[in-house]
């Protein structure tokens, strides 16, 4: 019974306590990638052809910025859950490249 206790501790995410300065630094990262996307869109600073890729890349920036920093998927623990979200994001890119392929073509 002391074994079973032993491991349950063991698969708990480790926590790391660095303070403010790692999360006001991404806020304020999440906050010029929102501002860039903004400006790029309502001064029309860049092509128009390449708005929506430049706007969808810089979701994608935002995306792992947060799941990095906000849901702490870079510390020990959290093994499955990136796993499974980056297999999510194979099935969905594979599906969107399988459909296209299969209207366009």
């Amino acid at each position: 019974m002391g074994a079973h206790a032993h491991n349950e501790e063991v698969r708990k995410p480790k926590v790391r306590h660095e303070g403010p300065k790692r999360h006001l630094v991404a806020f304020i990262g999440s906050l010029v990638l929102t501002a860039l996307a903004f400006i790029a869109v309502a001064f029309e600073v860049i092509p128009a052809g390449f708005t929506v890729p430049f706007i969808v890349f810089l979701a994608f920036v935002q995306a792992f910025f947060q799941l990095f920093v906000w849901m702490h998927m870079d510390q020990k623990g959290h093994e499955f859950a990136r796993i499974s979200i980056f297999a999510g994001l194979f099935v969905i890119l594979l599906a969107v490249i399988v459909f296209v392929y299969w209207v366009w073509i």
